[in-house]
Order: structure tokens, then sequence, then C-alpha cells
């Protein structure tokens, strides 16, 4: 996942804009926020809203990515066996329970742990998209190909 999040970035960077892409910045933003958020509920901190408004730039959001991946990596780590059967109570869920019929049922740590990386694979994709839209060539991020490359590490 990293890999192929550092591969987006360096893709965004060689496109060479002068002003940020509003729907590129809305992508990149909901993407790295929803790592950090759940993140937040690994770490059981206080949950913190934020807005695309509080980044000007594509770089403060950038960093937010960087930082994700060395807090994610000491989490899961340190996580054992039954810790990923253990029930993980999401702060936003409220607003799936709006939507649905029966609230969101019990999830686990190890589920949104998955959920993490299905959802930034997601959102990659849109942002691969973009970046051809914008003149860009899109990274292959596939995990196939990071297995084949031999499991590079990331660049970022």
């Amino acid at each position: 996942m990293e890999w192929a999040d550092a591969r987006i970035w360096t893709a965004i960077q060689k496109l060479g804009l002068t002003e940020p892409d509003e729907k590129l910045h809305q992508l990149l933003f909901h993407s790295h926020f929803t790592q950090q958020a759940f993140l937040q509920v690994w770490e059981k901190k206080e949950f913190r809203m934020r807005k695309v408004e509080e980044f000007e730039t594509t770089e403060e959001i950038r960093s937010t990515a960087v930082e994700f991946y060395p807090a994610a990596r000491r989490l899961i780590n340190s996580t054992d066996e039954p810790s990923l059967h253990s029930e993980i109570v999401v702060p936003w869920a409220k607003y799936f329970a709006r939507r649905s019929e029966t609230g969101p049922a019990k999830t686990t740590l190890g589920e949104t742990l998955v959920q993490v990386a299905m959802h930034t694979q997601y959102h990659r994709a849109q942002i691969n998209t973009r970046i051809r839209e914008l003149g860009g060539e899109p990274p292959l991020v596939d995990y196939i190909a990071w297995l084949w490359l031999d499991r590079p590490e990331p660049a970022w």
C-alpha cells in the first residue's frame, strides 16, 4: 500500500502543476484523511475530523500520507492474532446507520485494516484517472506488480 501511494505521489509531482487541481486535491485529501482517521481509532486516540480546507497545498496532504505508514507499521507489528478479532468502534459509523435499515454491525480491528487497504486502492484508481486527465502517466500500482517487482520499498 505504501509503495503504491508513493508511486502515485511521484506521478503527481511529475505533472508539474503550478496551481492545485481541486478534484485531485479532494481525492488525495479523502484517501489520506481516511487512513489517518482509522489510525486514530486503532490507536484509541480522540477522533479529530479534518476538512480539506485545512490543506492549502497537495504537499501538505502528502505529508499526512508519509506520516501514516510508520505509525501503521508500528501498530501492525505490535498486534497479536487475538487483537485482530477485537471489536473496533468507528465514530463515523453513525452516518452509515442513518443510511441503512439496520445500522452498523460489529467491526473488528482486522476487518478495518482490510477496509483501509481496499478503500485506499479504490481511491488510488480515481486518482490515477485524474492524473491521466491532467496529461500525466498513471503509475502501475497493482498489488501483483509489487509482488512481481520483488516487493520494492516505497520511494517517497
